[in-house]
């Protein structure tokens, strides 16, 4: 009976041995696969304040053109440029070129 028992022992630490092993492989390669989405979740993250940066400057380019648009300079030189308009007491000179 001995032997049996202990071969019963022997059969089960093996069992035992071989599912931890199984389990550390899976949990390795979950570890791996986890660090690797990390890692591009932290590039992505940087892709992004980038980007915010970005639109942060392009919207205070905005804000100040926005005001720029209110002032009655901006009025004169939309006039001017687009329309062809001038004052009254403007002269204008016209280059042959």
């Amino acid at each position: 009976m001995g032997r049996r028992a202990n071969r019963k022992k022997n059969h089960t630490t093996r069992i035992v041995t071989l599912v931890l092993l199984l389990m550390v492989v899976v949990l390795g390669f979950n570890v791996v696969k986890l660090y690797r989405a990390n890692e591009a979740c932290k590039e992505e993250k940087k892709n992004l304040e980038e980007q915010y940066e970005a639109q942060a400057g392009r919207q205070e380019e905005l804000s100040a053109l926005e005001e720029f648009t209110k002032t009655m300079e901006y009025v004169e030189q939309v006039a001017r440029e687009k329309l062809g308009m001038v004052f009254k007491n403007e002269i204008i000179f016209k280059s042959d070129q």
